[in-house]
């Protein structure tokens, strides 16, 4: 019922009778995909009790929706949305503070929020360069240039060779996980589009806690000891939205338990060349352990479009067929790995570390009883709630798009926090906070309605 009455209905137009407020809300979630078709409304006496209303208030707003073709009776079962409605057009209300925004702003990938960081590059692309086809493996140059980079930029040494390009990091974790169907996953805390693979497959999760320094060594030697040959999937540069990167004095004795215990590794490390330009020395577990397969995607660094996903194999390539990126968008990926240097990674790390503190300030000060830490690009916020996704849909309607916490983790754990990246400019997340302050008076004042 929390469910209902903090992100479905809220209050109607000032004014407007109370049953019309409610069939308006639920029309609003209908048409927003917020509540399905099919979806059953809760029983008439409960919805009630939820919304501090008359019993009679719901019917008449349900007989409102009937007319309208929103939902549906069905006698002995109760109500639900229809799957398909057709309704005249009904005039727009004024615009209110909870009405759609038009500009909403994403705080929810950890991507850059445009393209003006750059560096200058040559943008052209000729056909007649290429020939018919697409090269195994990924575009040469782009190879040789990512193998550059994870070198000289990344402590990990490597070759052409060993370099497989696809679309994003996901469709390389999927190929890597098909290849050895069947294994347990241990997986640590990721990014959502990893878990997200993770949990298409049909192997067996086993998920891995992380403390204050990361991942722990000893833990994972227990799970592995449990669990036997699975395929472990980390992220020991920042695990996923808790921002939490694994000390550096632990990674050798967490390749040494990933080697003794024969486990065929994933290593998440697109973060790792703006962690590294912070702390040089900083080596990623694939250049501590042959078991380890790294892998990466551009979009962390250069932005969202970028459509690029590589990984570094330490054998053959997986065996399952990867989907290829465009010429051009491989061969502008390579002149943008040439174009980059250490100079301009620490720069990029000083505007990012910025940019987040930024918004913890912004966070502190506007919104009192959330608890935020910065990440490396971005801020995690504990709510004083059991579970910060009912918040994710107000947030949205007041035109702010954030991450629930646990949509990054195995077992679903950290329910009461949210990630918000911090890659907009300063008046880009002032504004941000601002919309998000007055989503959150809602959402708390629906809470002590629904009391």
């Amino acid at each position: 019922m929390l469910w209902w009455t903090t992100v479905v209905f809220r209050r109607g137009a000032d004014g407007a009778p109370r049953y019309r407020g409610i069939a308006d809300d639920l029309e609003r979630a209908v048409e927003a995909g917020v509540v399905g078709p099919g979806r059953r409304l809760p029983a008439e006496r409960t919805l009630a009790a939820g919304l501090c209303v008359s019993r009679g208030t719901v019917v008449r707003a349900f007989e409102e929706l009937v007319a309208r073709g929103v939902v549906e009776r069905v006698h002995g079962s109760g109500t639900f949305v229809r799957a398909r409605r057709t309704r005249p057009p009904r005039p727009a209300g004024p615009a209110t503070a909870e009405s759609a925004v038009d500009d909403p702003i994403e705080l929810s990938h950890p991507v850059p929020a445009d393209a003006t960081h750059l560096p200058p590059v040559d943008w052209s692309v000729h056909p007649a360069d290429f020939g018919a086809g697409m090269p195994t493996g990924g575009l040469p140059e782009l190879r040789d240039a990512l193998s550059r980079f994870l070198t000289h930029r990344m402590n990990l040494p490597t070759r052409p060779e060993q370099v497989v390009v696809t679309t994003d990091a996901g469709a390389a974790l999927d190929a890597l996980l098909r290849a050895h169907r069947g294994r347990p996953v241990v997986a640590g805390p990721a990014w959502p589009a990893l878990h997200a693979v993770i949990g298409g497959q049909d192997s067996a999760r086993v998920p891995l806690t992380v403390d204050a320094a990361g991942i722990d060594p000893t833990l994972l030697r227990r799970v592995l000891r449990r669990t036997g040959s699975p395929v472990v999937v980390l992220d020991p540069t920042e695990s996923g939205p808790c921002g939490l990167p694994t000390a550096v004095s632990r990674l050798p004795r967490l390749a040494a338990a990933l080697t003794d215990g024969a486990a065929v590794t994933v290593e998440d490390v697109s973060a790792l060349p703006v962690e590294v330009a912070a702390d040089p020395d900083r080596p990623p577990l694939a250049a501590l352990s042959e078991r380890v397969i790294a892998l990466g995607d551009l979009g962390r660094l250069f932005w969202a479009g970028a459509g690029i996903g590589w990984l570094r194999t330490t054998g053959a390539a997986p065996a399952s067929p990867l989907p290829r990126p465009a010429i051009g968008a491989q061969l502008h990926a390579a002149r943008l790995l040439d174009a980059i240097d250490a100079d301009w990674l620490r720069a990029r790390r000083e505007v990012l570390a910025d940019r987040a503190a930024h918004l913890h300030r912004r966070l502190t000060a506007v919104l009192p009883s959330w608890v935020p830490a910065t990440t490396l690009d971005g801020v995690r916020a504990a709510l004083p709630v059991l579970d910060a996704a009912t918040f994710v849909h107000v947030a949205a309607r007041f035109g702010v798009r954030v991450r629930p916490g646990h949509e990054g983790t195995a077992d679903a754990s950290v329910r009461d926090q949210l990630w918000l990246s911090a890659t907009h400019p300063p008046e880009t997340l002032d504004l941000a906070v601002d919309r998000l302050a007055a989503a959150w008076a809602e959402y708390t004042r629906r809470m002590a309605a629904s009391v």
